[in-house]
């Protein structure tokens, strides 16, 4: 990833719009090995001096380097970043009101039984494996909408290409909310079964959950805008039955 340069969708003076590719982690850690995309944001415009981000404030812009929410290390696709902090603090308070909309594509293993489907089941930390989320009693809420789009035979294996809204933003939501429904996402490192590991890494290299599109309110143009990232090539056997 150290050649790479950040897929910039769309830039104005308070945002950037990036495609993140698959592979990339987003925010630095004491876990994270190689360069971040946080590293490469502060590399093309610094908004940070030397700062810890694990003794400041979530919420601050510099520790965070403008980055308003988070994507998996192993999904791809649409992120929303801050230029300022002005612009962060409003953004940040869209999601925390639940005004922000993103959407995912996601590639199961199987097929839903029904069309369309809602989860809705709270999420906390997996309190027999700290590496992992889970539905346990008492935990954040956490909804999740899953329409089924069509579905793929791919080497002998069914595949389905599912829409996802989620409505609220826990850490793995989709991938906890789509594993309980037994619709493991194919080549997910940490929710999916090993023998169905193997087979989603065979038939697409990558774990299949892409963020396509998201909605906010911008101050300056006082309205909502939406903006879309393109489904990458592993999706094309699904893409090309639309």
């Amino acid at each position: 990833m150290e050649d790479q340069k950040i897929n910039i969708i769309h830039e104005t003076d308070d945002y950037l719009v990036i495609d993140k590719p698959a592979g990339l982690v987003v925010n630095r850690s004491n876990t994270a090995k190689g360069i971040t995309l946080q590293d490469m944001i502060e590399e093309r415009s610094p908004v940070a001096g030397d700062v810890d981000s694990e003794e400041v404030s979530p919420s601050d812009f510099t520790a965070r380097s403008g980055i308003a929410h988070r994507l998996d290390k192993d999904t791809s696709g649409i992120l929303l970043v801050a230029k300022n902090a002005e612009f962060f603090e409003i953004v940040l308070n869209q999601f925390k009101e639940r005004q922000v909309e993103k959407e995912y594509a996601a590639i199961v293993h199987g097929s839903p039984e029904e069309g369309t489907m809602e989860i809705d089941a709270p999420i906390k930390r997996n309190p027999r494996d700290p590496m992992k989320m889970a539905i346990v009693a008492g935990g954040k809420e956490a909804h999740t909408f899953v329409r089924k789009v069509n579905e793929v035979e791919i080497a002998g294996n069914r595949f389905s290409y599912l829409q996802v809204i989620p409505s609220t933003g826990r850490t793995h939501q989709i991938r906890v909310h789509l594993a309980a429904a037994l619709l493991y996402i194919a080549g997910d490192p940490i929710y999916c079964p090993r023998n169905l590991l193997t087979i989603g890494e065979e038939a697409f290299g990558r774990m299949m959950l892409h963020a396509t599109k998201i909605r906010f309110f911008d101050p300056h143009l006082h309205e909502f805008i939406q903006f879309e990232s393109p489904l990458p090539t592993e999706y094309l056997p699904f893409t090309s039955k639309i």
